[in-house]
């Protein structure tokens, strides 16, 4: 029998279509684009739309997609994220955001300047189908000038505003007029609103919100609640890091949960335990509607006046009829918290089985309670933080999802071939993708080692250890590495003293490194700069460094690089407390 086979081009429009949906449309046009006519007309054709992530790249590779992709297909782009605050600057240099962009629904802004670049969020307001809106930045000084241009935004349905510093020069005020709301925006995610009263002025401007997801509280100021529409449709909430009393989120949910449904909250506060019996006539009186019940408790360990624990009394009252009747079950463990003195106590609901980050290193200890939960607290990562010390043989749990790894202390002293062999047995080894490790002269061998098992490894971060720099390799020790120059690593950062002498190897690791971040002023870092750039042809990937500097670093790193000819293209300046050097 003659075995009949399907060319991708023979398959028909409507399954392409499907398979482009899940595809960057750089990569589209890139790849398929001259396959046929039949495809190259349907890639053109003005109802096909398309999804852009032009993350951190180099020069060259900018200019090539804005001639061959981003100026041609402006009115087909329906998703776009950007990266990099100077970038973002950069690109929208070349493509201010106006009505050319008519068919955006999402973007995404990653370490936007928003201090720099406020006319960036004016000018969204130009988007006529702008229904998802996602930024992220360090610092923001106007907190209620961007919050007020974003709620301004005419279909805005979900917004996503992320920023670790806040100030506020202008006051945040309720709103008191329909003008000043959002009539549109359904889900609303933010961190950078610390304090209780600031949450209800935010959201006296979203009267048909949703879902609301918080990630830190941790302050409180009485606020008179005078004309606060509350949102009437609220049915979700969760509260990522609630620092403040019970008593605080009790107030705050008898004003917003009657019509939740979902309820996810983290607190810290010790009056969170005092008693199950406080929660259940929250949820009775103030959320008749809620369905599910995600709490976790991380903080001191409740005792009772003799010094006992109340673990046992916990696991008692929240198995009462009324939790069971909800399938609402709820588990605990405990962990040396700081210090190996201080014992903290995890008490969570056993549906919540993901934590960004997980430490290893939070084992049980029977000698502390004999009820504790034996499932490990339930976290499967991303991430994973560990102590080498505690990687070790017949390790009784697993964790298959993880792909970010930290590996804490030195590493020179153990069987490396052991190591690594039970390693393989908690996580699989293939799917990190990120990776934070020590690193000297001692560990190189060990570290090269490791670093071969690990062959999709993009970000790498290396803390020098300031005891023992790296000395310079002999040319039979750099001679070794040569197995490893196929790995993926795109991304380095190193902490700690860089000697000039282990840039060279640094090149020689990690061929295919597109940015290098140094965090220590300490370092030669014109020095390091021009090792780096005077031979480029071995790191022909290499295009960003970020490192700490002022505007004397700046002027000699121009200096520098102009006289010895080391760039023809290139653009340095501030990225919040770092100098960017981008070419």
């Amino acid at each position: 029998m003659k075995r009949s086979a399907t060319h991708f081009e023979d398959l028909s429009n409507e399954l392409l279509l499907d398979t482009f949906d899940f595809l960057d449309g750089y990569y589209i046009s890139d790849v398929f684009s001259n396959l046929n006519n039949r495809i190259q007309q349907l890639i053109t054709n003005p109802d096909f739309f398309l999804k852009l992530n032009i993350s951190f790249m180099s020069k060259s590779d900018f200019n090539k997609r804005s001639i061959n992709i981003i100026r041609p297909y402006m009115n087909q782009i329906i998703s776009l994220q950007l990266s990099e605050s100077f970038f973002i600057k950069n690109f929208l240099a070349s493509f201010p955001i106006d009505t050319s962009f008519n068919r955006l629904e999402s973007l995404i802004l990653k370490d936007l300047n928003v201090n720099h670049d406020i006319s960036i969020l004016i000018s969204l307001a130009q988007l006529p189908r702008l229904f998802s809106l996602k930024i992220f930045f360090f610092e923001c000084s106007e907190l209620f000038i961007v919050f007020q241009l974003i709620l301004r935004l005419p279909v805005l349905q979900y917004a996503n505003i992320l920023c670790s510093s806040w100030t506020i020069t202008v006051p945040f005020p309720l709103a008191t007029n329909d003008n000043q709301r959002s009539m549109t925006l359904k889900y609303l995610a933010f961190d950078g609103l610390p304090r209780l009263s600031k949450i209800y002025n935010l959201l006296s401007y979203t009267p048909r919100l949703r879902r609301l997801s918080i990630e830190h509280i941790w302050g409180d100021s009485y606020t008179p609640l005078v004309q606060f529409i509350v949102p009437r449709n609220l049915t979700s909430i969760s509260l990522c890091s609630w620092y403040l009393s019970f008593n605080k989120f009790a107030s705050f949910i008898a004003i917003v949960g009657s019509e939740l449904e979902f309820l996810r909250i983290s607190i810290t506060h010790k009056t969170a335990l005092s008693n199950a019996y406080q929660w259940q006539q929250l949820i009775l009186r103030h959320m008749p509607r809620l369905r599910t019940f995600l709490f976790e408790y991380h903080g001191s360990l409740t005792k009772y006046a003799n010094g006992n624990n109340r673990c046992r009394a916990l696991l008692d009252e929240f198995t009462s009829p009324f939790w069971i009747e909800r399938q609402w079950f709820f588990a605990h463990s405990h962990c040396h918290c700081l210090s190996q003195e201080q014992v903290c106590l995890a008490f969570y609901s056993t549906q919540m089985r993901r934590r960004y980050c997980c430490q290893i290193d939070e084992f049980l200890d029977d000698n502390i309670c004999s009820y504790q939960d034996p499932v490990f607290n339930l976290f499967f990562g991303p991430r994973i933080s560990m102590k080498n010390r505690n990687i070790v043989a017949n390790f009784p749990f697993q964790f298959p999802r993880v792909t970010e790894l930290e590996l804490r202390d030195n590493y020179y002293t153990i069987n490396i071939d052991s190591f690594i062999d039970n390693l393989s047995h908690i996580i699989i080894l293939t799917n990190i993708t990120y990776l934070r490790i020590s690193f000297n002269n001692q560990l190189l061998s060990n570290f090269v080692k490791l670093l071969n098992r690990m062959p999709n490894v993009q970000k790498l971060i290396l803390d020098v250890r300031p005891s023992s720099g790296i000395e310079v390799l002999s040319d039979q020790q750099t001679n070794t590495l040569d197995f490893v120059c196929n790995n993926n690593v795109r991304t380095v950062q190193i902490t700690g003293e860089l000697a000039l002498a282990t840039v060279q190897l640094i090149k020689n690791l990690f061929p295919g490194m597109e940015g290098l971040r140094i965090l220590n002023r300490e370092n030669d870092l014109i020095s390091i700069v021009r090792t780096l750039l005077s031979n480029r042809i071995d790191n022909s990937h290499l295009f960003s460094l970020m490192f700490d500097g002022d505007d004397a670093m700046i002027k000699k790193m121009k200096t520098i690089i102009d006289n010895k000819k080391l760039l023809d293209n290139y653009d340095i300046e501030y990225r919040q407390s770092e100098l960017c050097l981008w070419w």
